[in-house]
């Protein structure tokens, strides 16, 4: 039985290259790793200044305790103990001998100071000998006795000095650094576990499953019910899994509409043959009216020749949009009036539906762009103006204006404008426009943009809409294709049509 998602569909995983990585090769095990590191080093941290403290105190104790010491042979008859009591006074403290120092004089109290291997002044030590102290002291006992001394705890002008074994200090300092080691061990898997646990549920887990949905999704990505799963989450996390199922519907429309547009081109193809018949027809019958006696049938041969070369230019324009190409521009230096005749003579139709057409292009605009295409950004928009004003007739003006770095030519219409709903996709291939199929828009703004312009609705209501063309400033002989390439491989679609009649 096929798996079932996580919505209940049931659907069967396509083989995949990519393999989810193990337990110990995943974030999981990198982040429990960091997780016990990072604890143990804040715990060494720690551990270091804790037995130093403590060895501290353990000296400090030792002192207090011999300076009670030495009070009780102070009050003793004559100062003096008996040997009993020194000796007990002395195992009780721990210590071999005291001493204190008072108003510039010494006094042994207790027992005879044995030779010492070192010694040390808890009053004038600093931090960092006090570490390396207790440092040495945990590692091993040193060689022989050892001297101690400093003030005793609330007391004043009076320093306590005695010598000890170094083997008890060593043996307390290494339990208490094991102590402390094992109760850091301790505390660190169980932080690391509690942290593990909390960003295993928070992070991991869910980066895991995007991880998989977009797998998922690369190997179906129109399927929709392998879609990325979206929480509620308000974080980053939150933010990527609505990005990224905003990204996979943006995604799965762009395909379908790859799909249709391939389809398309596989259309085209297909009728492309029939089509060139009927145009190879139509040019026969055009070469024959070229020939005509009549004069004025002579003068519109050309333009019903011109028009049947940009009906089969059309048909490989709209095959190559559909197979995503890149138009071909010829940039060249011409007039742009005599261009916009062209267009407005065209437009046969315009004068039997009450359209006035106004050339209101200077003579002396000269522009630098693919001629043929240009005409056919002028051509679409002025159409879709003729076909807005179908109904109720107008105006149809073309204007231009020449500034520094660019040239505007703007297409402006007495119609009723473009609806809203229009307007936010006036510009994408197939859809719908405005009773048409919205091919021709968007292929007048792609060829704009190849030529470094653009294509933009400048103004739209109830009195009419402008549409506005803009070409950059360039130098006269720039060119983006070879024109020879552009003709051999074009050509051979015009020679198969000239055969043909």
């Amino acid at each position: 039985m096929a798996p079932m998602g996580r919505d209940g569909v049931h659907w069967r995983m396509a083989k995949s290259n990519i393999e989810m990585p193990g337990l110990w090769r995943g974030l999981s095990a990198r982040l429990i790793v960091l997780t016990v590191t990072f604890v143990m080093l804040a715990e060494v941290l720690i551990f270091v200044p804790s037995v130093s403290r403590y060895r501290l105190n353990y000296l400090q104790q030792h002192l207090d305790a011999a300076y009670q010491a030495s009070l009780v042979v102070q009050a003793a008859p004559n100062g003096v103990v008996s040997t009993d009591l020194a000796y007990e006074l002395l195992d009780y403290v721990g210590v071999n001998s005291i001493a204190l120092k008072m108003e510039h004089a010494s006094y042994l109290m207790l027992g005879r100071p044995p030779s010492t291997v070192n010694s040390y002044d808890l009053d004038s030590a600093s931090v960092f000998q006090l570490i390396t102290d207790a440092l040495v002291a945990m590692a091993a006992p040193e060689d022989g006795p050892i001297r101690v001394y400093g003030s005793p705890t609330r007391v004043d002008g009076v320093t306590v000095q005695v010598t000890l074994d170094p083997d008890a200090l060593h043996q307390a300092v290494l339990e208490f650094g094991t102590r402390i080691l094992v109760l850091s061990i301790l505390i660190s898997f169980i932080t690391a576990g509690l942290v593990f646990l909390a960003l295993q549920r928070l992070m991991v887990r869910p980066i895991q499953r995007m991880t998989e949905d977009l797998i998922a999704f690369r190997e179906a990505p129109e399927d929709v019910t392998r879609g990325i799963e979206v929480s509620n989450r308000n974080d980053e996390i939150g933010i990527a899994q609505r990005e990224l199922a905003e990204m996979e519907r943006g995604l799965r429309a762009a395909l379908r509409q790859r799909a249709r547009l391939a389809a398309v081109g596989s259309a085209v193809s297909k009728i492309s043959h029939d089509l060139r018949n009927i145009l190879a027809t139509a040019a026969l019958v055009s070469d024959r009216l070229g020939s005509s006696e009549d004069p004025q049938v002579r003068r519109q041969a050309p333009l019903v020749l011109d028009a049947i070369d940009r009906a089969v230019k059309l048909c490989q324009d709209t095959l190559r949009f559909a197979r995503a190409d890149e138009p071909d521009l010829d940039i060249r230096r011409f007039e742009l009036a005599p261009l916009v005749d062209e267009d407005i003579a065209s437009l046969g139709t315009a004068s039997e539906q009450a359209i006035t057409c106004n050339n209101d292009v200077d003579a002396s605009v000269v522009v630098q762009a693919d001629r043929d295409q240009l005409f056919r950004v002028i051509m679409n928009l002025t159409r879709n103006a003729v076909d807005a004003m179908a109904r109720h007739g107008g105006d149809l003006t073309i204007s231009a204006s020449r500034g520094e770095a660019t040239t505007t030519i703007d297409v402006a219409d007495s119609g009723p404008g473009i609806p809203d709903r229009i307007k936010s996709r006036l510009f994408e291939a197939f859809s719908g426009g405005a009773g048409g199929t919205g091919l021709g828009l968007a292929i007048a703004r792609e060829l704009m943009r190849a030529h470094g312009g653009d294509l933009v609705l400048l103004t739209t209501g109830p009195t009419g809409s402008t549409f506005r063309m803009t070409l950059p400033s360039r130098d006269a002989g720039r060119r983006t294709s070879d024109r020879s390439t552009r003709e051999a491989r074009d050509g051979s679609d015009d020679q198969d049509l000239r055969q043909s009649a």
